[in-house]
């Protein structure tokens, strides 16, 4: 069972990034401002949100697992202890708080990969994380984080 829902979950990532790329204008051009950031067609993003919109896709893969009665066992995402470090697009909003905060997603995003049993209440733990965080500094994805959770 394991290694069937291992090769449905590569096969769902490997589709997704298919599909995501189907998507991108041919036009799409990336490269590095004067500042760090990366320019996406001419639009300056933070490394800070590029990563969090790479981490928003893969919770959206978990919901996606987690609805369909999927056990996720991941490995952790080196990628994302880069949360405390990278850049961001109001360096000004990276505070004590937001450090605090970015800690307890990490400690929680680590719990939820030792969890088992009741891996929705795991998640939803991990996501409130995300909520909290966001609505004190960055309130955009509010509402796409909340359309994350998931009902027990």
């Amino acid at each position: 069972m394991k290694k069937l829902f291992t090769a449905f979950l590569l096969i769902s990532f490997a589709w997704s990034c298919s599909e995501a790329t189907k998507d991108e204008p041919k036009g799409e051009k990336q490269e590095l401002s004067e500042t760090g950031m990366s320019i996406v067609n001419g639009v300056e993003r933070s490394e800070l949100a590029l990563l969090m919109r790479k981490m928003y896709d893969e919770m959206k893969l978990v919901k996606d697992s987690i609805n369909q009665g999927y056990e996720v066992k991941t490995d952790f995402y080196e990628e994302f202890k880069r949360i405390q470090t990278a850049h961001a697009t109001e360096p000004e909003k990276i505070d004590d708080t937001y450090q605090a905060m970015a800690g307890a997603f990490l400690d929680n995003y680590s719990l939820f990969e030792q969890t088992a049993e009741n891996q929705t209440e795991a998640f939803n733990i991990m996501l409130q994380n995300c909520l909290v965080c966001h609505q004190q500094k960055c309130p955009g994805p509010v509402k796409a984080i909340n359309k994350l959770k998931i009902q027990p």
